[in-house]
């Protein structure tokens, strides 16, 4: 019973994005076009096949440590061969200035503190120099005792102003060097938060950028499939946008523990991607290879299938055909199992062949019609 919560728990996050209410709405205006997939048995070459998600492997939110305006962005040369500020989707190497803050009033600070700085050396010399003659005058007993002192108490006063004047020097031209946004690492640019003109803080994000020649694919399994991955198992990828290419990967880390709501383990592959055809935001499939016992009494569907019923749980829509040919879809309510990769076991209405509609379930109503598309 436990295990049963626990995959349905699993279920309805892994099915989220696919889930959808089933209110009432207004009549479509056109018949809503839909993808299907037939129900099957759980047969002895079911295998495990999960949704993954490419991420980048190393992604910085590049922020300001100083307050003030944006003066200027990084410029790109645009199709047109027009130059254009840079934009997410844009190269950058570490160390280019991606943006700069209006910097005046950090430079007059600078201006400042080289000021103070040779006034405190100046007066640092003059009372080396009178230190320099109390010295003299004290070996031949020509000073007084509290005049030798006040002196040297001047001389080093005088030092230290100095350290205290250069430290001042360093912290101005430190904060200079801050108004230019530096990219810390080689990469794309994944979002962009400002404008020339933009008022930005210590702290404001100005871009995210991430490194994008290797990625991350990053899925969940149960604790049941856990022991069927180690780190160091090599995986291949699989793309929709990319059906012919194959992406060899090698798990790097797995969660040392489920997250709390799922009881899903979190696994990533790591996959060299210096081509840049891998990018952050796909859906990968992979296939874990591991065979199940077959058994004629089990019904497998795509776990996309899944959606919200009314009283609650969950349903599918099943394609019936009418009399007179048309496609309507029908709600029917399903119990579930066991989640297989990216199906699921169900019971309850749903045999083997029946179609059930797997893409379009957000646009489809009960009792509808809808036309399959391949």
């Amino acid at each position: 019973m436990e295990n049963s919560k626990t995959l349905l728990t699993a279920l309805a996050v892994v099915a989220l994005p696919f889930l959808t209410s089933c209110e009432s709405k207004p009549p479509p205006a056109v018949i809503t076009p839909v993808k299907v997939a037939a129900a099957e048995s759980l047969s002895s070459n079911t295998s495990l096949i999960y949704s993954a998600q490419v991420v980048p492997e190393t992604q910085v939110d590049v922020a300001f440590r100083t307050d003030g305006y944006i003066a200027s962005i990084k410029m790109m040369p645009g199709v047109d061969s027009k130059e254009r500020i840079l934009q997410p989707g844009d190269p950058v190497q570490a160390g280019d200035v991606l943006a700069r803050v209006v910097d005046q009033q950090y430079r007059d600070q600078v201006t400042k503190a080289q000021a103070d700085l040779d006034k405190a050396v100046a007066a640092a010399r003059k009372g080396d120099q009178d230190f320099r003659r109390a010295r003299a005058l004290n070996s031949t007993q020509s000073i007084t005792g509290p005049d030798f002192d006040a002196a040297e108490k001047e001389y080093a006063s005088a030092n230290a102003a100095v350290d205290g004047a250069r430290a001042q020097l360093d912290e101005a031209s430190l904060k200079l060097t801050e108004t230019a946004l530096i990219a810390p690492l080689n990469g794309i640019v994944q979002q962009r938060n400002i404008e020339i003109g933009s008022l930005v803080h210590s702290g404001s994000v100005g871009f995210v950028v991430a490194n994008t020649g290797v990625v991350k694919v990053v899925f969940g399994v149960p604790d049941t499939v856990l022991g069927e991955i180690n780190p160091g198992s090599a995986l291949t990828i699989h793309t929709e946008s990319l059906p012919q290419r194959n992406f060899n990967g090698t798990v790097t880390e797995i969660a040392p523990a489920a997250d709390q709501r799922t009881r899903i383990f979190e696994v990533s592959v790591t996959v060299d991607n210096a081509d840049g055809a891998l990018r952050p935001g796909m859906v990968a499939t992979l296939d874990l290879g591991k065979t199940l016992r077959a058994r004629d009494d089990v019904v497998v569907v795509p776990i996309t299938a899944m959606v919200q019923a009314p009283e609650g749980g969950f349903a599918l829509y099943i394609i019936d055909t009418t009399a007179e040919g048309t496609d309507v879809a029908r709600l029917q309510s399903v119990e579930t199992g066991q989640i297989l990769g990216n199906r699921i076991t169900v019971t309850g209405g749903v045999t083997p062949g029946t179609k059930v509609i797997v893409t379009g379930t957000a646009q489809v109503e009960d009792n509808r019609p809808v036309k399959v598309v391949p």
